[in-house]
């Protein structure tokens, strides 16, 4: 009899759409994939991979989030990354200008339609604002990275690089029309693991041959990775439940007051990935300015407040001492002190854009307003102000437990990992061992973030799909 019904699931309509939305996502990932490896016209490959490996900073962190792209000066170097951008701003737009916040309430599907198209636009600005910054950048610290350095060479590397984050953002677009999961998330989703099989090369290149080594080493990262996995979805899992009470009125024969008791609930992580991305966006966006207007290392140590900066930005590499002496603990408390001064300033950029976006993504007044015109009340607080005074505590402490959790997930790894590097050398007396060539770039809070919140996202929506195939019949008891 079971049997039976889940044919009659896997024939039904319901399913035959799920089974053609996940074959259109896989053809996007393949052209996604193909775009990450058209060069750019008029770029000396060789040269930028040279620059890439020795140093672009900014440019290399957000390889990651490019599938490959960047590395290969592909048309889609700049990613999804303009059009992520453009929706963050037009939500600040939206919160500040009550026009735009009525055009999304008040016109329905319309006004929708139109926000759309207006972040579309700002996303092509943004493109064509980066692409022409990162053209020009690029060009004042090596030339050598183009073939052409007359302007319509210049011309034609930025209209690439803002086509193909044009295609970017009409594939990401067909993937929320035709396929499963949001488009975005699943693009830098592909992106991350696209680049997973570089690193477990580099991870097992970096441990070397001895089969010892290689299985502690390998077998820490795994269980480091899944450990990772599990707080990360723990974390995105978590909600505060606000117990409240729904009022209705039922219209029969007399008027009678029916009252059921559920819960807001309200998640812990409400801003997802955007903390992380913008404060290591801004943290870095001094090198990058320095960068443009070729101040060299060398410039940077002779003055105390760039090199300040710079050691800030970019901490010198921890040490740890194979064997306690003076010497050694000097260099590894001064090591450490600018990691933790770099941590601390890292964490703090995470909190600041946690309490920002966690407020615009859950909007107090909304969320009043809606409880008022449900008949909710919030058990033990009147309706009205307190109810909007109380909202507002409660984000203002799950913004703070969120921040601290988001800049632990993303500050702690490369500690863990020094540490284990420490431990693990110890018990082979082998001084070279490193855990960090998979883990130090591969595991941090944005990706292990994304890449928990796209498959629990995409699970969700199967799961939305399998039961609209037959909800009844699917959990019937025999």
């Amino acid at each position: 009899m079971i049997d039976n019904k889940i044919n009659k699931i896997y024939e039904s309509v319901q399913y035959k759409q799920l089974i053609s939305r996940i074959q259109f996502v896989l053809f996007a990932i393949f052209l996604f994939v193909i775009s990450t490896n058209i060069t750019v016209p008029g770029i000396n490959l060789e040269v930028w991979k040279q620059f890439i490996s020795s140093g672009g900073t900014l440019f290399a962190f957000f390889g990651l989030f490019t599938g490959g792209a960047l590395n290969n000066f592909a048309i889609t170097s700049l990613g999804i990354i303009p059009y992520i951008d453009a929706a963050i701003i037009m939500q600040l737009l939206i919160a500040g200008f009550p026009q735009l916040a009525a055009l999304q309430k008040e016109y329905g599907e319309e006004g929708r339609r139109k926000i759309n198209f207006y972040t579309k636009w700002l996303a092509i600005l943004i493109a064509i604002l980066q692409s022409t910054f990162a053209t020009i950048t690029l060009y004042r610290i090596n030339p050598s990275i183009f073939y052409d350095h007359s302007l319509l060479g210049l011309l034609v590397v930025i209209a690439s690089l803002v086509g193909g984050s044009m295609f970017l953002m009409y594939l990401a677009d067909q993937i929320n029309e035709k396929g499963i999961g949001n488009g975005s998330s699943i693009l830098i989703f592909v992106s991350i693991l696209f680049r997973l099989p570089r690193f477990i090369i580099d991870s097992v290149v970096s441990i070397g041959s001895n089969l010892l080594n290689n299985f502690l080493v390998i077998a820490i990262q795994i269980g480091f990775f899944i450990l990772f996995v599990a707080v990360v979805a723990f974390l995105s899992l978590s909600i505060r439940k606000i117990s409240i009470m729904i009022t209705q009125r039922v219209f029969g024969g007399n008027k009678v007051l029916q009252q059921r008791s559920t819960f807001l609930p309200l998640p812990l992580i409400a801003a997802g990935v955007l903390p992380i991305i913008f404060a290591v966006a801004l943290l870095y966006f001094p090198i990058t300015i320095l960068q443009a207007f070729k101040i060299n290392e060398t410039i940077i140590s002779n003055n105390a407040i760039l090199s300040f900066i710079y050691k800030t930005i970019v901490p010198p590499t921890l040490v740890i001492p194979s064997e306690f002496n003076l010497n050694n603990l000097q260099v590894f408390f001064g090591t450490l002190g600018w990691n933790l001064w770099h941590s601390i300033v890292y964490a703090i950029l995470i909190m600041i854009f946690t309490y920002f976006y966690t407020f615009i993504i859950i909007n107090v007044d909304d969320l009043s307003d809606y409880l008022n015109k449900s008949g909710a009340v919030i058990l033990g607080i009147k309706p009205g102000q307190d109810t909007k005074v109380f909202l507002e505590q409660t984000l203002y402490k799950l913004a703070f437990i969120s921040g601290l959790a988001l800049a632990f997930i993303t500050i702690a790894p490369p500690y863990v990992m020094y540490i284990l590097n420490w431990i693990l050398s110890k018990i082979t007396g082998v001084q070279e061992l490193s855990l960090m060539g998979l883990v130090g770039y591969y595991i941090s809070g944005s990706s292990m973030l994304i890449i928990v919140g796209v498959v629990l996202d995409i699970l969700k929506q199967m799961n939305a799909f399998l039961v609209a195939a037959n909800p009844r019949e699917l959990f019937k008891k025999y």
